[in-house]
């Protein structure tokens, strides 16, 4: 999993810093004992995983094992480096004004619980190193996912295989260099993360299984799409703001990528990465990505400054669709038929600001029409009216196809400002164009895998110009 630690509203940001980490079962019975990693077992993994990825290592990559104690500890540690307890309460508080998070949760201890309890092992792009993590046998998430298994030892070798191919993706593809290119969107991180996860997952369950075949690739898929139903049973109390960008990473990432192995096998996989996905909604309906490429509106918020006079910004972001689609989940019901409403997400920039105690939020969400607008206003506006307190105000509104949003004290000016915030801000659309990942290689069908079928493309979206709220 790649994950770093620069925005702690979401989990997308908080889990590892830096560092390509999985949240799979425990530390290799037949990698790990007493402390010791079993170096030749694992210079065969290292050596079969490279030729089954398709890809050479460039330098070697050195494995340590450490307890689960000292993981946490690196992890914390780095989060000090990174971010405040300032940041943190800020990360905690403004997803708790959105609806992302229950108010009153303590961020960073959340965080820190669910990765003592997952995560297993990580890949550490600063060392160039694959961390095992001692003791996680029977704790985390994928000792449950990997049951397909019929030898236990066995995930240990996918652990390592898993975590080898991040090594790979940075190695060659440079992924963290990639990450921290979109640090102020974390929507695309996200989807980045998606890739390499899904990526990863393909490599390390079908090194196992002995190969990427119709019968094992549907076996993987129908696991990943399993992972919600096993998280809830596992960790029921983790908030759905940490919980769903993590499986989303996994059963949609998985997919996503089986997308391209099943059009080009490993060559269309590692093209991907030339242009990669720059949402989660191409992740969540790959025909946005694959059949035509719908990227994300390109947002300036302007106009707001005399009515922030004295606030600080501390954070300027993206959603996106998979955010949205989280807090309706959260706020009014898993089966919520409101939340399909992120298929016709277009974009967004959220804005936070501090002022001594207080936090505000200024938010623009773009959508491909304008009644799709006008539904997600009185949605979000309902999920508001639910969540915030009598000393929090908000105000929610349309124009064309996109929503204004403003929750904290200058909310209270939104009919002054609104207007201003509309002439100055900037919604631009790019038109949608020929998918590129797929040109760089000859499109073909992989022998043994089956054909993953995609939806019909979506409706042309509304005319530009009208998605663009101008006075």
């Amino acid at each position: 999993m790649t994950l770093s630690i620069r925005h702690f509203r979401r989990l997308t940001r908080v889990m590892l810093p830096a560092i390509v980490a999985i949240a799979v079962a425990g530390c290799a019975y037949a990698l790990v004992n007493g402390g010791v990693v079993d170096q030749s077992k694992a210079a065969e993994v290292r050596a079969q995983i490279q030729k089954f990825r398709g890809l050479d290592f460039l330098r070697p990559v050195p494995l340590v094992v450490k307890t689960r104690d000292q993981a946490q500890a690196m992890l914390e540690a780095e989060m000090a480096r990174e971010h405040s307890d300032q940041d943190l309460r800020i990360g905690g508080m403004s997803g708790a004004m959105t609806g992302l998070y229950p108010r009153g949760m303590d961020l960073k201890s959340r965080t820190l619980a669910l990765m003592r309890s997952q995560i297993a092992a990580f890949y550490d792009p600063h060392d160039k190193q694959m961390v095992l993590v001692e003791g996680q046998a029977d704790r985390s998430l994928w000792n449950r996912a990997a049951s397909m298994m019929n030898h236990r030892d066995i995930v240990g070798e996918m652990i390592l295989a898993h975590e080898l191919t991040h090594a790979l993706q940075d190695q060659h593809f440079h992924i963290e260099k990639m990450l921290d290119s979109v640090k102020d969107n974390d929507d695309r991180d996200l989807a980045l993360k998606s890739l390499a996860e899904g990526d990863a997952t393909l490599s390390g369950y079908g090194y196992v299984m002995g190969g990427l075949n119709s019968q094992s690739l549907d076996a993987i898929l129908t696991r990943m799409q399993d992972l919600p139903r096993i998280f809830a049973a596992q960790s029921g109390d983790v908030p759905m703001g940490l919980s769903a960008p993590m499986i989303f990473q996994y059963a949609d990432g998985a997919r996503f990528v089986a997308i391209a192995y099943e059009r080009g096998g490993w060559p269309a996989v590692d093209a991907l990465y030339a242009h990669p996905p720059v949402s989660s909604l191409q992740v969540m309906y790959p025909n946005d990505y694959y059949e035509r490429r719908l990227d994300p509106a390109k947002i300036e918020i302007a106009g707001y400054e005399p009515f922030f006079a004295g606030w600080r910004k501390a954070d300027d972001d993206a959603y996106g669709a998979l955010l949205l689609r989280t807090i309706i989940r959260r706020n009014l019901g898993a089966d919520s038929p409101d939340a399909g409403i992120v298929e016709q997400w277009a974009g967004d920039r959220i804005l936070v600001f501090e002022k001594n105690a207080d936090l505000a939020i200024l938010w623009i969400v773009a959508f491909r029409d304008a009644d799709a607008a006008a539904r997600y206003a009185k949605i979000y506006g309902s999920i508001l009216s639910r969540i915030s307190g009598p000393g929090t105000p908000w105000r929610v509104a349309s124009k064309n196809a996109a929503v204004l949003i403003a929750i904290g004290p200058p909310a209270r000016e939104f009919d002054r400002m609104a207007p201003e915030v509309w002439r100055a801000s900037r919604i631009f659309i790019p038109p949608p164009s020929a998918p590129a990942a797929m040109s760089t290689i000859q499109a073909r069908a992989t022998p043994g895998v089956p054909a993953i079928k995609l939806a019909a493309p979506p409706a042309d979206p509304a005319p530009r110009a009208a998605l663009t709220p101008r006075s």
